[in-house]
């Protein structure tokens, strides 16, 4: 049996981005292990089956813990002897990619989920990034790449061969949202935090400072003298690896700005798409992005969307029509993006019923699980027969 190695560097990323893909593989017959930092998600997918392995891998610039993680990962990939090693996300796909060579693995693929390198960044600090990815690219045998604009760009500045470099794209499962799929749980959410009547706008993810946290409180007062009776929300934590204290800043402003009865911070929640379907639109003010999962589960539950003009974002967002695209770091001009949503019901609903279209016509997680599961199958077919 061909043995594979899902790597990644936390849980949340394996538990809730890749564990459809194991799933399919295994269905496909492979045998999968799960391999990263520990935590609650590896546990998780340990008790549904898969076998896992723990490695701390830090995401930071700390290269001394980066040498500690590519000893343990070789001396594990040595022992077990997998056949692919399937990397995610940038320190783990480095090292594991790095690791997979000098042992010998037969096949190496990494999915750039975003690549470091983005619009904004100095030159130098650009390049620095196009070339560590070159690098990693001279070790793979193939390349997954979620953003169309992130596919182009690679091949733009020779990162790999357009034929390594497959473009996949990103989704969910839209069987999971809306509020017919919900039904009464929606309710019970709604008793259990005292929501009030009153529009709701929601943001879902890490509570970090690029992810726009701060911009959404600020815009967040705004929209409240307009819509006194808003409430708002914003699901998620800090993963215990970022190196970020917008979390604190985060409480300190809602008090600050005369939020404290109309923001609610809820913290990491597994309910997430009974707490979409208490929404009126979905808000994601990032400043980077790859392919964010998050604007595409708010679609698939029919939420108009505001969202940053940047990369990933405006390839999920038709500007016009499922949403309103505003340029990052502006916390003016993303409250008025909220504002007309609250204005104009009629015109946040149609973007929505459009944006749940868009995501079952292009972004079915199960079509993209599908397509890299007939990529490896083709790779390890072609390796096999060598």
């Amino acid at each position: 049996m061909v043995r594979i190695l899902e790597l990644c560097a936390v849980d949340f990323t394996a538990y809730h981005l890749l564990r459809p893909l194991g799933v399919a593989l295994r269905e496909a017959g492979y045998e999968v292990t799960f391999c990263c930092s520990p935590g609650e998600g590896l546990d998780l997918l340990e008790g549904e089956g898969f076998q896992t392995a723990t490695i701390p891998i830090a995401r930071s610039y700390n290269i001394y813990r980066h040498i500690v993680s590519f000893v343990r990962l070789t001396r594990l990939l040595r022992h077990e002897r997998f056949d692919v090693i399937h990397a995610h996300t940038p320190v783990a796909g480095l090292i594991g990619r790095v690791a997979a060579r000098l042992v010998g693995i037969p096949m190496v693929v990494y999915t750039a989920h975003g690549f470091y390198f983005h619009e904004g960044m100095s030159k130098l600090v650009h390049r620095f990034f196009v070339m560590l990815e070159r690098f990693g690219a001279m070790l793979s045998d193939l390349i997954f790449v979620q953003s169309e604009e992130d596919w182009m760009e690679a091949v733009r500045e020779n990162v790999a061969t357009a034929e390594k470099l497959v473009h996949i794209g990103n989704g969910v499962d839209p069987t999971l949202f809306g509020s017919d799929v919900v039904g009464e749980r929606a309710d019970r959410l709604r008793r259990e935090i005292g929501l009030k009547e009153g529009p709701v706008v929601g943001f879902v993810g890490r509570i970090v400072r690029e992810k726009g946290a701060l911009e959404f409180v600020r815009a967040a007062a705004s929209v409240k003298s307009s819509f006194p009776e808003a409430t708002f929300i914003m699901v998620g934590s800090p993963l215990k690896s970022d190196r970020d204290v917008c979390w604190e800043e985060v409480h300190r402003l809602r008090d600050d700005l005369g939020l404290t009865d109309v923001l609610l911070l809820t913290g990491y929640r597994q309910d997430v798409p009974v707490f979409l379907s208490l929404f009126d639109c979905f808000v994601l003010p990032s400043y980077r992005e790859g392919m964010p999962r998050a604007l595409l589960e708010a679609m698939a539950a029919g939420l108009p969307i505001v969202a940053t003009n940047i990369r990933g974002c405006r390839e999920e967002v038709v500007d016009g029509a499922t949403g309103i695209l505003v340029p990052p770091r502006n916390e003016h001009l993303l409250a008025d993006a909220i504002m007309r949503l609250l204005h104009d019901r009629e015109m946040a609903s149609s973007m929505g019923q459009a944006g749940r279209n868009r995501v079952l016509e292009q972004f079915d997680e199960r079509k993209i699980v599908g397509l890299q599961v007939e990529w490896l199958g083709r790779l390890i077919g072609e390796k096999l027969q060598k």
